[in-house]
């Protein structure tokens, strides 16, 4: 808290950020009610978690656009006020009927706003390395890690709550989005003069060179250690991602099939999402544990552990699935820092949004995929064998990488 207290550049990021990220949480979870409530719930569901991740798959290209923009503050603030727009719109398409159609145009505007959000966080990040210390870069991106999960803790429950003063008014929830990315460009414009990070000149006749930044990524994980594993880290990744992005989907498919806790859908996801942000929240403000001193690696390896049984209890023990999904989110709030500090310290600032992006795909690039292949195979075999696969496969690759180790 020193850091908001004291760093006015910071400070208005963070609040930025808080604005951004209650408008987005709140959204998430109004969207997937909004899809519960069609008559074929699963597919519109399983359709919203789609729009709700397809922006990640393009990270490496958000990262590509923000090193290319020269005045990064002000495309910042223009950026909040799209979005604004971008909601407002939302809101009238909400009023417009309940179809098909009008279901893809506000996932589709709803993905595009998640876009900019990405693109926006690329812009921000030569801001911070600018204006905070090297030895407060960890902290800074810690709480605004932590930001992230106390704004889905507020906004998730935000967003029910309005749903249900209002009876079901989801054009009333697009227009608190709408004030909520106003308040948050409001807040960057107000304080433009303190955001400076500009980088230089900057060569707009560059092109995103997968090959260069795959390089620049490898060089990342590898300073950690002089033993890591590349190879495996990044199997390990891409492997983890796509087992977790079942986790999601299938989540909320299993409270469609049958009320958990004997209550309605709407407030079993709050209850799951809550858990999930809480464990976000208290490992990224708690820093002082022993998974701070494990290798990225172990860090995996831990998770794979973590995500076999979660899904073998979600069917059969609602309570105790709750509790490990909470000690998952915590222990996955344990390697984002870890690789950002990595990031800022051996990354230029002219490749430091190219690069952060390029990670960021990485970690993530799996998770349309997989999200898309769990949720084909819950409606073929269905919800219960699904989660027993992924069960599975998160045994196996869990004594795979305790195998590792030994070797």
């Amino acid at each position: 808290m020193q850091l908001i207290r004291q760093n006015r550049s910071f400070r208005a990021l963070f609040v930025s950020s808080l604005f951004t990220m209650l408008g987005t949480s709140l959204l998430n979870i109004v969207f997937l009610i909004y899809a519960s409530s069609f008559d074929q719930s699963t597919f519109y569901v399983s359709l919203a978690e789609f729009f709700i991740l397809a922006p990640v798959f393009l990270a490496i290209y958000t990262g590509f656009l923000a090193d290319k923009t020269v005045k990064k503050a002000s495309k910042m603030i223009a950026s909040s006020w799209v979005q604004a727009l971008l909601y407002f719109s939302i809101a009238l398409l909400f009023l417009s009927g309940k179809n098909l159609g009008l279901f893809l145009a506000i996932g589709g505007a709803k993905s595009l706003c998640d876009f900019i959000s990405g693109y926006k966080n690329g812009l921000r990040a030569p801001i911070l390395q600018r204006n905070v210390k090297n030895d407060e870069i960890s902290s800074a991106f810690g709480q605004l890690q932590g930001l992230s999960s106390l704004a889905e803790l507020v906004g998730q429950p935000l967003g029910v709550m309005i749903l249900t003063m209002t009876k079901q008014s989801f054009y009333l929830v697009g227009c608190v989005n709408g004030l909520l990315f106003i308040l948050s460009g409001a807040m960057l414009y107000f304080n433009r003069q303190h955001l400076t990070g500009e980088v230089g000149k900057i060569n707009k006749k560059s092109h995103l060179n997968l090959r260069k930044t795959f390089a620049q990524i490898r060089l990342v994980f590898t300073v950690e250690s002089k033993n890591s594993n590349f190879v495996l880290i990044l199997l390990s990744v891409i492997l983890l991602n796509f087992l977790f992005a079942g986790i999601g989907p299938l989540t909320d498919l299993s409270l469609i099939s049958g009320q958990k806790f004997g209550m309605s859908y709407s407030v079993a996801v709050l209850i799951f999402n809550l858990s999930l942000s809480a464990g976000m929240l208290l490992g990224s403000l708690w820093m002082k544990d022993f998974l701070k001193k494990l290798t990225l690696q172990k860090l995996f390896v831990l998770i794979f552990a973590l995500i076999a049984l979660f899904a073998v209890t979600l069917s059969n023990l609602a309570e105790l699935a709750l509790f490990l999904i909470f000690v998952l989110a915590y222990t996955v709030a344990k390697a984002s820092p870890k690789v950002n500090s990595l990031i800022m310290e051996n990354i230029s600032s002219q490749d430091l949004d190219k690069i952060s992006g390029g990670i960021t795909t990485l970690f993530t690039f799996s998770i349309p995929f997989g999200g898309a292949f769990f949720i084909f195979l819950a409606n073929l075999i269905g919800v219960r064998l699904t989660l027993d696969l992924i069960a599975l496969l998160g045994l196996c690759f869990f004594i795979r990488g305790i195998l590792a180790r030994e070797t």
